[in-house]
């Protein structure tokens, strides 16, 4: 074919192929764009408000309500949704929400029938009937053959879980919070608000009676609405805030994060509790003006399975702020916890300023450095930070010597602490002893008199340098090895081996001595942390060990750093594991001594 021919060719190929499909596509479009635009009823009604649909809920969140100076300040937090349809976009995401955990349940499969191939056929028998006899949640626990994504019964603890990750949110929708109050004579106070662009809402309502429930409801559709009590903290006392994560149940944040999705989307509930945690929990809620806040880095669709995992163990009642979710489930959920505390940790204090605070959270993530910041922030209101050792946490190679050394800078802190107090007080109860102007009636005693004190002579000046002579000395030094050399040699030469400098002014000693190992100190502190010369970054086992595990290297870093801005405090920092026995019971005897301090 020649050149014009294949040209033509190719124009009736885009004439009778591309141009057809292409105006198919455009004319398709703006037809559903006039639709859309030509039936506004749709989306809003006549007033511009939101049209909500059929099955539109509010959820109320646990908030806090505070007494000031007789008022009561009501915080009032939400979220109004509706369920979401299984469409493209959400199957796609429930795909590869699978696909992340099925290596590993694969695996736990694996070993499971290892495990079995060992046994009895009668034990194998007697331990399915008691996998199958476990819990009503025994469909999602690790013993169960039907926790294998794919399965029925898995699918459907899935779906369950995720139902708020897949539901609508409405945003823009107009909301009226009415405060109820205990006496039926007052008259109730109303607040009308927007959601913002998630479907959320969060305020703080004044009331000069005593709240008894919240009730929202949606001033487009009258049936729509939720209620809840209000729960009342004492302003002083003592407030334990508390991370969820880790802290209070198992999630496994530290490691492979398929086994995070496992945990959250398909674990049984009884297999999250920590039990020395949750008994140390109860043993704190028994004291006296004791009020407990949980804020975490998990966002809010998680709410319903944090609720039904405290109900069944037990946990303390207590306010709970978790973090918005912002349309991506895969990230929110793996996503690392930042800053997004920091705002509400302040808050607390801020709303609570007569109560002080214990602050509970574990090593998987950044837990400590909140709470130092926090503590900085507030000085003297934070009275310690707890932090829960995770497992394989703190190092790439041994997690047990990166703990002892942790344990070992707080332990050395603290017993600074102690020895610095008792010398203040030492100093201060010889201060008192001390009269500085004398009161007495004694007669004061003459310059002549015989009891006085006599007066010192003046002090011998000093001769000046140039004018001293070099005094030889003659007794050898043993310690030199300068010295042993020349007297070996030759014993009648008389030589000034206790002398540093020569004749011509240069060291003798410090020349045969042998010479000091290169110091390998760090010039610029890493991360922008700021410490003293001299301190462990300088040391050659710290850059060794940075070498060769930064993990541990970063963490000995971030106690040191801690225990440096904790300085002027009066915070202490303790790292504790599930099986010290003797530090729950410390740490209930310390809350009492500071509560009979108060």
């Amino acid at each position: 074919m020649s050149r014009r021919q294949r040209l033509i060719g190719l124009a009736k190929s885009t004439r009778d192929n591309y141009i057809p499909k292409i105006t198919g596509s455009v004319t398709s479009l703006a037809s559903g764009a006039s639709k859309a635009f030509t039936n506004p009823r749709e989306v809003y009604d006549e007033e511009g408000k939101v049209v909500l649909p059929k099955d539109t809920r509010i959820k109320l969140y646990p908030t806090y309500t505070r007494k000031l100076e007789n008022k009561y300040y009501i915080d009032v937090a939400g979220w109004v949704s509706a369920p979401g349809a299984m469409n493209r976009k959400n199957r796609v995401m429930m795909s590869v929400i699978k696909q992340l955990m099925k290596r590993n349940s694969q695996d736990t499969e694996q070993q499971l029938q290892n495990q079995n191939a060992f046994l009895p056929v009668h034990q194998v028998h007697h331990k399915e009937i008691e996998s199958d006899n476990e819990s009503v949640h025994s469909a999602a626990s690790d013993q169960s053959t039907s926790s294998i994504p794919g399965s029925p019964n898995s699918d459907a603890i899935i779906n369950e879980r995720l139902a708020d990750f897949f539901a609508k949110s409405i945003p823009n929708t107009e909301i009226k919070i009415t405060i109820g109050s205990e006496s039926q004579h007052e008259k109730v106070i109303n607040e009308e608000l927007i959601t913002d662009g998630y479907g959320y809402f969060h305020t703080t309502i004044e009331v000069d009676y005593k709240p008894s429930v919240i009730f929202a409801s949606s001033m487009v559709t009258e049936t729509i609405f939720a209620a809840q009590n209000v729960m009342i903290v004492p302003t002083k006392g003592l407030g334990v805030i508390s991370d969820i994560d880790d802290t209070v149940k198992l999630t496994g944040v530290v490691g492979d994060k398929r086994v995070l999705l496992r945990n959250l989307l398909l674990q049984d509930f009884e297999a999250w509790k920590i039990p020395s945690i949750v008994k140390w929990y109860i043993d704190l809620s028994k004291r006296q003006d004791i009020s407990f806040f949980y804020v975490s880095n998990s966002p809010w669709q998680l709410f319903p399975s944090i609720s039904e995992y405290f109900n069944l163990v037990g946990l303390p009642k207590g306010s709970i702020h978790l973090k918005r979710y912002l349309g991506s489930i895969i990230s929110s959920l793996l996503e690392p916890s930042s800053s997004r505390k920091r705002t509400m940790l302040h808050k607390i204090l801020r709303d609570f300023p007569e109560k002080k605070f214990v602050c509970i959270g574990d090593s998987g993530e950044y837990d400590l450095e909140a709470y130092v910041d926090l503590a900085k922030s507030y000085p003297n209101r934070i009275l310690s930070i707890y932090i829960r050792y995770v497992e394989n946490s703190l190092s790439l190679e041994d997690d047990r010597r990166i703990l002892k050394e942790l344990l070992r800078l707080l332990a050395k802190k603290r017993t600074a602490e102690v020895t610095s107090n008792d010398k203040e007080q030492e100093d201060a109860s010889n201060a008192q002893d001390i009269d500085l102007i004398d009161l007495s009636d004694s007669p004061v005693c003459s310059p002549t008199d015989s009891t006085s004190p006599k007066k010192k002579p003046p002090m011998k000046p000093k001769k000046p340098k140039n004018l001293q002579s070099n005094s030889i000395d003659n007794t050898p030094d043993l310690m030199s090895p300068l010295s042993s050399a020349i007297s070996s040699q030759s014993p009648s030469v008389s030589v000034p081996p206790s002398s540093n400098v020569s004749s011509d002014g240069n060291s003798m000693i410090d020349e045969y001595r042998p010479p000091l190992p290169p110091r390998r100190s760090r010039t610029t502190p890493k991360n922008g942390d700021d410490y003293e010369p001299g301190s462990i970054y300088e040391s050659l086992g710290f850059i060794e060990l940075e070498d060769r595990d930064k993990k541990g290297a970063e963490w000995i870093r971030r106690v040191t750093t801690a225990i440096a801005d904790l300085k002027n405090t009066n915070t202490q920092i303790h790292i504790f594991m599930d099986s010290d026995d003797q530090f729950f019971e410390s740490s209930c005897n310390k809350l009492d001594e500071d509560v009979r301090v108060k």
